[in-house]
């Protein structure tokens, strides 16, 4: 009784295995039908078409499928997607794009690969910007340009002390431009001029104005300029407001800001002064302050050349426009200054700066 009890128990145990056999491949198939492509995966010694034959399709459909090439011989494992019949030519597109995109993959990895291996452990990063304010290569070594003519000599002393002999050809690029007539250039302001390159790490100085013959239609009756003693100038790459700032960090000097012309000008005197004119190239002047009228140097209607064609205008010139007051810190109000101090050689050229510089002013602001 037990015996034959047990047999419709095996029955039913078999039934089930085969209805959950029949139900997971009813569930793969729903995928595949979801999927609307079977995949295939080739067996050892299997071709195209006994594949084709198996899932009534076409070897054509197959190769369009995946991309395979006539006579292409297949892999054991290799997966073939098998088309959903009657959808062969949009299962070709959608394998294709699929196909383009692994492969596009596939040569960006290749491409950042041959990327790293173009780059050797001891390669260089790429330069940074150089800083405006440096330390220069060559202390005291300067280079100045005016218009076409170039000149590269040593003006201080790796101590900071002027070299005599340099102050020729320094009076040379700093003669009067129309006429060609040159002056002695003051000792100090040539010192001047070589403690301006040396902070800005030995960049181009670039003169626009340097003598000045005295002219009875200029503004100021007396100027610096007429002497030997007074340079118009800018430094390539350098903000002229910068180069203000610094400039104002000299004792006994004259500096003038022009924020609607290329230059700044620099002047050697007994005491300190500075001033703003917000006049155009040509123009009469327009100072920031009455007082500031008092310690000018010139207009920029005096200026004899400007700038060549070749010379870059300098960072930081731009549309200003005249304040409803006067600026802190404008002219000193000084008279006509009497003859310009030379270098004090017991002290070295240290002594032409304020032992407490005042604080550069943001740029735009004086």
């Amino acid at each position: 009784m037990d015996a034959n009890a047990s047999k419709p128990a095996r029955s039913s145990f078999r039934l089930r295995c085969v209805a959950l056999m029949a139900g997971a491949a009813a569930a793969l198939l729903s995928v595949y039908a979801e999927a609307g492509d079977v995949v295939h995966v080739v067996a050892k010694g299997q071709v195209l078409v006994q594949i084709a034959k198996r899932y009534r399709t076409t070897v054509d459909a197959i190769r369009a499928a995946n991309g395979l090439r006539p006579g292409q011989l297949l892999k054991p494992g290799q997966e073939l997607v098998i088309p959903e019949k009657g959808k062969e030519a949009e299962a070709a597109k959608k394998a294709a794009a699929q196909r383009a995109a692994k492969d596009g993959k596939k040569a960006d990895a290749k491409e950042s690969a041959a990327a790293g291996k173009g780059k050797k452990k001891g390669d260089p990063k790429p330069a940074k910007p150089e800083p405006l304010v440096m330390k220069p290569k060559r202390p005291g070594f300067v280079k100045i340009v005016r218009g076409s003519e170039r000149l590269e000599t040593q003006l201080l002393t790796k101590h900071g002390r002027l070299v005599p002999s340099a102050l020729t050809g320094l009076g040379k690029m700093m003669r009067h431009g129309p006429s060609g007539a040159k002056t002695a250039i003051d000792p100090r302001l040539a010192t001047l001029l070589g403690m301006v390159s040396d902070h800005f790490g030995g960049r181009t100085i670039h003169i626009t104005s340097g003598f000045r013959p005295y002219s009875p239609t200029q503004y100021t009756k007396h100027s610096n300029h007429n002497l030997g003693r007074a340079i118009d100038f800018s430094i390539e790459g350098v903000p002229n407001t910068m180069l203000r700032d610094f400039c104002r960090t000299f004792r006994n000097a004259g500096v003038g800001y022009y924020p609607n012309s290329t230059f700044v000008h620099l002047d050697v005197r007994t005491t300190k002064a500075f001033w703003i004119d917000y006049s155009r190239p040509g123009e009469a002047p327009r100072y920031d302050s009455p007082v500031a009228q008092a310690s000018a140097d010139e207009s920029t209607a005096d200026v004899d050349q400007a700038p060549s064609s070749a010379t870059p205008t300098p960072a930081g010139v731009g549309k200003e426009t005249q304040p409803t007051s006067p600026a802190q810190g404008g002219g000193s109000g000084e008279p006509h200054p009497p003859p310009s101090q030379v270098v004090d050689p017991s002290t070295g050229n240290s002594s032409t700066q304020d032992p407490t510089p005042r604080n550069p002013s943001k740029p735009g602001q004086n």
